[in-house]
């Protein structure tokens, strides 16, 4: 990880066309301060305001961050090494590739007086910078570029970094040991003009099911209400509504059908009157059947009981206690980053996710996630005894309570999966070695569950655990 201030004070110099470049418009550029991790460097060329947009010299900037830079002059394309990451950008283009992802840069680079200018914004994007441009009264110009610092990468696991890198994941990563973080990464694009980065919000799909099943049993704990209830003592009119108890909800062992529509605007009792007429596929209780509906539910009981919408309860029982303060129920009102799907074999952004409360529509970040992991080994939002019921296995398919159980001998582990919307996620948390695995994916269609397989295998190995 590493840090660069780079502060350009240039002035507004003319609006430049396509061509007619010189010497002379280069000129017209004052002089340039420049400082990299606090010490102040000079640069060959200067950047220049052509048409609006602020170039900056590729080689001078690759320099300053102690990169290397290959030349090719037959196909007037350079390539970039900055850290782990490969850069590719040929002359007049308007991408930059980026670990074999095109990041588009919305303008074409120019070369002046024998010197490759590139668009700073895709530059600092490039090497997942935040930057900042102000403009004076007397039309002077400061732009300040602070190179990523969320992103890490301990020695040990570089390994699955590598991993990552080679499949081409798309997203953030998170594995932590006993709380400590030794990978945090952003791998391939959060929409076309922007890397994805560690620190992103990003929805998170069915791993909203913890939650909701957290909101409940905090229910239950304040004595408000009972997992063996019947879904009908706070719901009327759902099939066989009287047998369907709150456990089962919770273990998917209810027999409702999984789908329900999924129209914006969709208020929570018109999913549910959807619900009430939905058929049972089997006796409750009897098998499992993983359902959306089911959740969507439970979050319908947690209005009902608590007199506050579900967003409020988690916001105000599990996520603000906590200090997450980058998560939230989803809204058109926050950003967070694209999803992609598939479409003619092009990766293109996917329509906006809409879930219904309970089921998926919680947003978070790798970091949020990982207070949520930890706060899970506490007593500070449900005792060990109630989350120790979470991760009982209810049914064959080892089912809990939004968690599923996978023991190998002593070892324990518990982990859910998650996809919608353009999203496919995963989190892992291994009970015995205390091992943490959240991958927050932007693409559909991944198979999370034998990605999630080989990061835990992989991360075993590199840690060398048993």
């Amino acid at each position: 990880m590493f840090r660069i201030l780079l502060a350009l004070i240039l002035c507004a110099g003319p609006i430049l066309g396509q061509a007619g470049i010189t010497a002379s418009a280069a000129q017209a550029t004052q002089a340039v301060h420049i400082e990299v991790n606090g010490e102040q460097q000079s640069w060959k060329n200067a950047p220049l305001i052509i048409k609006g947009s602020t170039f900056v010299p590729l080689r001078d900037v690759v320099t300053s961050v102690k990169g290397t830079l290959k030349w090719d002059n037959r196909t007037k394309t350079a390539t970039i090494t900055v850290g782990r990451d490969k850069l590719i950008h040929q002359a007049g283009s308007n991408s930059i590739k980026v670990n074999k992802v095109d990041l588009a840069t919305g303008v074409n680079s120019r070369t002046v007086n024998g010197t490759l200018m590139v668009p700073v914004r895709a530059m600092a994007n490039a090497i997942k910078a935040d930057i900042k441009v102000q403009r004076t009264a007397t039309g002077q110009m400061s732009v300040s570029m602070v190179t990523d610092q969320v992103s890490l990468l301990n020695s040990e696991v570089a390994s699955v970094d590598t991993y990552l890198r080679e499949i081409n994941y798309p997203g953030m990563a998170l594995i932590a040991r006993d709380g400590e973080v030794l990978l945090k990464q952003g791998y391939g694009l959060a929409d076309e003009q922007t890397l994805n980065r560690p620190d992103q919000k990003t929805r998170i799909a069915s791993l909203s099911k913890s939650f909701t099943a957290a909101s409940i049993l905090s229910l239950v704990e304040d004595g408000k209400i009972n997992v063996q209830d019947p879904i009908s003592k706070y719901i009327s009119g759902i099939p066989k509504g009287d047998q369907i108890t709150l456990h089962m909800l919770l273990s998917q062992t209810s027999g409702l059908p999984s789908a329900f529509g999924r129209g914006e605007g969709t208020s929570m009792e018109e999913t549910v009157e959807e619900i009430r007429h939905k058929t049972l596929k089997f006796e409750p209780g009897s098998a499992y059947l993983y359902s959306n509906s089911g959740y969507v539910l439970l979050a319908y009981v947690v209005e009902q009981v608590s007199g506050m919408s579900y967003a409020d309860y988690v916001q105000q029982t599990i996520l603000k206690p906590l200090g997450m303060k980058n998560s939230g129920e989803a809204s058109r009102k926050v950003h967070t980053i694209s999803g992609f799907v598939q479409e003619d074999n092009t990766w293109v952004t996917a329509p906006y996710y809409v879930s219904q409360s309970g089921s998926g529509t919680i947003y978070s970040t790798v970091d949020d996630m990982l207070k949520w992991d930890r706060a899970l080994y506490t007593d500070k939002i449900l005792s060990q005894d109630t989350i120790e019921q979470m991760y009982e296995p209810y049914s064959d398919k080892n089912y809990g309570y939004a968690w599923i159980l996978k023991e190998n001998g002593t070892n324990r582990t518990v982990f859910h999966n998650g996809s919608g919307g353009g999203f496919a996620t995963a989190f892992s948390r291994n009970l015995s070695d205390d091992i943490t695995i959240i991958l927050l994916g932007n693409h559909a269609g991944m198979d999370m569950t034998s990605l999630l397989d080989e990061v835990e295998a992989q991360t075993a190995k590199a840690l060398q655990l048993q």
